[in-house]
């Protein structure tokens, strides 16, 4: 098993990048300094220096790490408050005299708390950061937005680079030989999957010194221990549910929308199986869904052409229910998933009713009225499913049940003693 050690300058820091550890079921301990014990497990220390001097963090921070053999890990991370508040460029120049990192790469986005990085600099909810009020704290205040000057203050006599989101999502991403030292931009999770991705890929023999929040710890995870990707449902049409795919959609899910009144007169749906089969296979995260619930102006078209058929109210919504939940069953007999989420009563029932399940065990409530649940029986038994009402939740609750299910497929028992 990998062996990863995160350095972490605050109490709840260590905690949450410390458990993006123990959701691949890496047993993990956060050790405070005074206890500080080197072990070859994983390890998260605590170091208490955020709002500690500049000289005060320096003699700390070198007593703490002295003793410990960084060499003895895999993956070394400075955590960093995701707001950029604390003593950054001091920490960073002692962990990198004793570390002696190939590269150091940092980018600080947190896209799950609207914190991001452009042009390399820091913005909260939209705000540049030095115009928030993390500048006003009255501890240790956050100073500099920019890490790119970060790290030029910390190594002012090396070259850096910024990659910014043009670099990161063209196909010639390079490094340096005459660089070490790299700032990133990030806008969402996948851009952070993608910097993790081709960084490891084109630098796998070198010593990196990672810095960031909780997200860079996570994208690393994700890249070492792929979960396969997962699948939505959705027969849901209120505009609740067409903003959660608009958002979806945003941060890089495929998005299958399915013609149900051209299917229905063609009679043969396998071209949207496909479409669903070959974006799982390039693991993306992929919804199947009706027109209609993408664009409101489809409904009344589906509905009218449908009609026009001779068919009723009710057989209509039987149609839809057949041409989603067959789609769906096709797709996953076909491809491996990690879970399925699934939008709308209706369609929900008309799966389970298709797959012939016995029953459902709930396993956990992920957000309030969304369960997250074990089928039991039929052809797909075992299958973890997250289910909810159509009108219902905030706009980003399809993905963030897309990554519960990736979590979920990675729980295992481990000893108490491992606890964060």
């Amino acid at each position: 098993m990998k062996k990863y050690l995160i350095i972490a300058d605050d109490f709840t820091g260590a905690n949450d990048t410390g458990v993006q550890l123990t959701k691949k079921s890496i047993p993990t301990k956060v050790k405070f300094s005074d206890s500080l014990e080197d072990k070859v497990e994983s390890l998260v220390i605590d170091t208490e220096t955020r709002n500690l001097s500049s000289e005060e963090t320096k003699r700390k921070l070198i007593k703490i790490l002295s003793p410990v053999n960084l060499d003895s890990y895999d993956y070394v991370i400075k955590k960093v408050d995701s707001t950029l508040r604390g003593n950054i460029v001091e920490e960073l120049q002692i962990i990198d005299n004793l570390y002696t990192p190939d590269l150091i790469i940092f980018d600080n986005a947190l896209p799950s708390l609207n914190r991001i990085i452009k042009n390399g600099i820091l913005y909260v909810n939209g705000v540049r950061g030095i115009k928030t009020d993390f500048s006003k704290d009255p501890i240790k205040p956050l100073k500099e937005d920019n890490i790119l000057r970060i790290l030029d203050r910390a190594f002012p006599n090396e070259n850096k680079r910024l990659f910014s989101l043009g670099d990161l999502r063209k196909n010639n991403f390079e490094i340096e030989n005459d660089c070490r030292l790299y700032a990133c931009d990030s806008m969402n999770d996948q851009d952070m999957q993608v910097l993790v991705h081709k960084f490891l890929k084109k630098v796998h023999d070198k010593r990196i010194l990672w810095i960031g929040s909780s997200g860079i710890m996570e994208a690393i995870l994700n890249e070492i221990y792929p979960a396969n990707p997962s699948l939505g449902l959705v027969g849901s049409v209120s505009q609740v549910t067409r903003k959660q795919i608009e958002y979806a959609a945003q941060n890089n899910v495929t998005v299958v929308a399915v013609p149900i009144s051209q299917v229905y007169k063609n009679e043969n749906y396998s071209e949207y199986v496909d479409l669903a089969i070959q974006s799982l296979r390039n693991r993306r995260d992929t919804i199947i869904a009706s027109s209609a619930s993408c664009d409101i102006q489809e409904l009344d078209n589906t509905r009218q052409s449908l009609v026009n058929e001779g068919l009723s109210m009710d057989e209509i919504n039987s149609v839809v229910q057949s041409v989603l939940g067959g789609i769906c069953r096709k797709v996953i007999e076909k491809q491996t998933i990690n879970g399925l989420f699934i939008t709308g009563g209706d369609t929900a029932k008309g799966f389970f009713d298709g797959i012939r399940a016995n029953s459902v065990s709930i396993k956990e409530e992920i957000a309030i009225g969304v369960p997250l649940m074990r089928v039991n029986g039929g052809i797909f038994d075992s299958l973890n499913i997250v289910t909810k009402a159509g009108a219902f939740g905030y706009n980003d609750l399809i993905t963030y049940s897309f990554k519960k299910l990736k979590e979920n497929s990675f729980k295992t028992d481990f000893p108490q003693e491992y606890a964060v």
